[in-house]
C-alpha cells in the first residue's frame, strides 16, 4: 500500500490567506483519512516579494486553526528542507537533466523583444505564446551566450504534437490540446525556478501522491503531466476544488471580503467553526449537516461530494454559525478564548486578580447567547469595567435628556430603595425595587427599567438589567445612578 501524502505551498508574499486555510483543510482531512501525512512547504521563490514575518504568520495561522502539518519547515521531517529557497542546488541539478535530454533549452530573449511579441500576438486576437526563437540556437551559439553573461532563462520544450489528458478526483476527465500549451519558464533569470517547475520536483522528491488544490491550477496541470513524464516520474493524483468566490461570483478578494487569516483571529471567530464554515464550501455533508466537527468531516469526507459551482463565502453565514460555536461551549470552556480580548481592550489586565477575573466571566456570561464573535464581548461589556462610561446618544436623548419629569424622580427613588436595604441583592430584590417604583408611579415597568439601564450603563440595549445590577453590586450601582441623574436635564 502507497502511504497517502497530501501537502499545501503557500507563498509567503503577505498576509496568510483565507484559501490557504481552506485548500489545507481538505489535503489534511484526506491524508488523515487514508493514514497519511500532510506536508506544508513554502514556495518562496519570488524573491521580489518574499516577507519573513509573512512565512511566520503562515506557521501561526495554521497553528491556530489546528491544521499543523504533520512535515514542514517549524516542525520538521524527512524530506527536507521544506522551504524551497533552501532547495536552489536541487532545481540545478534536474534543470541540467532537462536540458540534456532537450526537453529544456536556455531562453536569451530580452524584456523588450518579448514584449514586442506579446503586443504582436495580442494585436492579431491570439494568446500569447513564446514564439521559440531560442530553440535551435546551436550549442555553439548557447556558449558563447553564456560566457558573455547574457541573461537567460530555460523554458521547457512542450511536445506540440497530441493531447495531454489526467483525471481529476473531482471533475474526471481532462484533456489539453499540446499544441495550445506555451513553453514555460522553468528557470528564471534571477537563477530561481518558477511554481510550475520547483512544485514538480518537490512533489516527487517528497512522495506527493495527491495534489490537492484550487481549480485556478487546472491549466497548469498538463504541463506538469509532461514534467513528470520528462523525468519517467509517475505523476500523482490531482484534485482541483471550486475557487472560493465573492457575492458577484468573482474570485474572493480583500476588495469585498477578509481573505487575512489574521483578521478572523483578530475579530474573534473560533478555530472550529470558521473551519465548519470552509467545509461546507464546495462539498456537502452526506446527511445534510451545517454544525458538524473536524471528526466527523474526516470520517464522511469523499471527492464524490464536491460541487464544482462557485462557492459563495458569506461572510454573515459564517457569524451565525461562529455564534453557534460559541453558544455551545460552557462559560468555563469559552472564558479563557474571551479572557485575551478583553485585555487587548484594557478592560482587564494580565496580572488581574481572582475577584476580577470572576467578574469578567460573570459578564461575559451574561452575554453568552447573544454575541457572534468573541470580539463582540468587549463591545457589548466595556461599560461593565468602567464606572466613567460614554452615553449613547439614544441613551441621552431618549431618556437622560428628554425632559420628562418622572424619569429622574424614578431614579432618585430607585436609588434610594436599594440603599435602605442592607447587605447585596439578588437579581430577584433588583426586580422588586424597579417594580415597586414603577407602581408607585403609577407608571408600567418599561418607564422605569429603561431610564434605570441609560443611567448606569450609559446604552439603552445590554444583557438583562436585573443580573446586571446584581453583578455590578449596591456600591458601584448607587455611583452609576449618582453619574447618571448627575446629566438629566430637568
Amino acid at each position: 500500500m502507497i502511504k497517502i501524502r497530501t501537502r499545501i505551498a503557500p507563498s509567503p508574499t503577505g498576509d496568510p490567506h483565507i484559501g490557504t486555510a481552506y485548500i489545507g483543510l481538505f489535503n489534511k482531512i484526506f491524508a488523515h483519512q487514508n493514514s497519511g501525512n500532510f506536508l506544508l512547504r513554502i514556495e518562496d521563490t519570488d524573491r521580489s516579494r518574499y516577507s519573513e514575518s509573512s512565512e511566520q504568520a503562515i506557521f501561526a495561522a495554521m497553528d491556530w486553526l489546528n491544521l499543523t502539518p504533520d512535515e514542514g519547515p517549524h516542525v520538521g521531517g524527512e524530506c527536507g528542507p521544506y522551504v524551497q529557497s533552501q532547495r536552489i542546488d536541487i532545481y540545478k541539478n534536474y534543470i541540467l537533466q532537462l536540458v540534456d535530454k532537450k526537453h529544456a533549452y536556455y531562453c536569451f530573449c530580452d524584456k523588450e523583444r518579448l514584449t514586442k511579441l506579446r503586443e504582436q500576438q495580442e494585436k492579431e486576437g491570439g494568446d500569447y505564446k513564446y514564439d521559440r526563437s531560442c530553440l535551435n540556437l546551436s550549442q555553439e551559439e548557447v556558449e558563447e551566450n553564456l560566457n558573455a553573461g547574457t541573461p537567460y532563462v530555460i523554458r521547457m520544450k512542450i511536445p506540440k504534437e497530441g493531447t495531454t489528458t489526467f483525471t481529476d478526483l473531482i471533475r474526471k476527465e481532462v484533456t489539453f490540446e499540446n499544441n495550445l500549451i506555451d513553453d514555460q519558464v522553468l528557470l528564471k533569470a534571477d537563477g530561481f525556478p518558477t511554481y510550475h517547475f520547483a512544485s514538480v520536483v518537490d512533489d516527487y522528491l517528497m512522495k506527493i501522491t495527491h495534489v490537492i488544490r484550487a481549480e485556478e491550477w487546472i491549466s497548469s496541470t498538463p504541463k506538469h503531466i509532461i514534467l513528470y513524464d520528462m523525468f519517467g516520474w509517475q505523476a500523482p493524483s490531482f484534485a482541483h476544488l471550486p475557487l472560493l468566490r465573492n457575492q458577484d461570483k468573482s474570485k474572493i478578494s480583500k476588495r469585498f471580503n477578509h481573505t487575512s487569516l489574521d483578521w478572523y483571529r483578530t475579530e474573534g471567530f473560533l478555530p472550529e467553526a470558521l473551519l465548519n464554515f470552509l467545509a461546507l464550501l464546495g462539498w456537502s455533508h452526506p446527511e445534510q449537516k451545517e454544525i458538524f466537527t473536524i471528526e466527523e468531516l474526516q470520517e464522511k469526507f469523499s471527492f464524490a461530494r464536491f460541487n464544482t459551482n462557485a462557492p459563495v463565502f458569506d461572510l454573515e453565514k459564517l457569524r451565525w454559525m461562529n455564534g453557534v460555536y460559541i453558544r455551545n461551549h460552557t462559560i468555563d470552556e469559552l472564558y479563557p478564548k474571551v479572557e485575551p480580548f478583553l485585555i487587548e481592550a484594557g478592560l482587564l489586565t494580565e496580572n488581574a486578580t481572582d475577584a476580577e477575573r470572576t467578574f469578567a466571566k460573570e459578564a461575559v456570561a451574561l452575554e453568552h447567547e447573544k454575541v457572534s464573535t468573541l470580539k463582540e464581548f468587549v463591545d457589548r461589556l466595556a461599560f461593565m469595567f468602567n464606572d466613567e462610561f460614554e452615553f449613547t446618544e439614544e441613551a441621552e436623548e431618549k431618556w437622560l435628556k428628554s425632559g420628562n419629569s418622572i424619569v429622574k424622580t424614578s431614579l432618585l427613588r430607585v436609588k434610594e430603595l436599594i440603599e435602605s436595604e442592607n447587605g447585596e441583592l439578588t437579581s430577584e430584590d433588583y426586580e422588586n425595587i424597579i417594580r415597586k417604583t414603577a407602581a408607585e408611579f403609577e407608571v408600567g415597568a418599561g418607564k422605569v427599567i429603561h431610564p434605570t439601564r441609560a443611567a448606569i450603563s450609559g446604552t439603552t440595549k445590554g444583557p438583562s438589567l436585573f443580573h446586571m445590577m446584581e453583578l455590578l453590586k449596591k456600591e458601584r450601582l448607587i455611583k452609576r445612578l449618582n453619574y447618571g441623574i448627575s446629566r438629566i436635564e430637568d
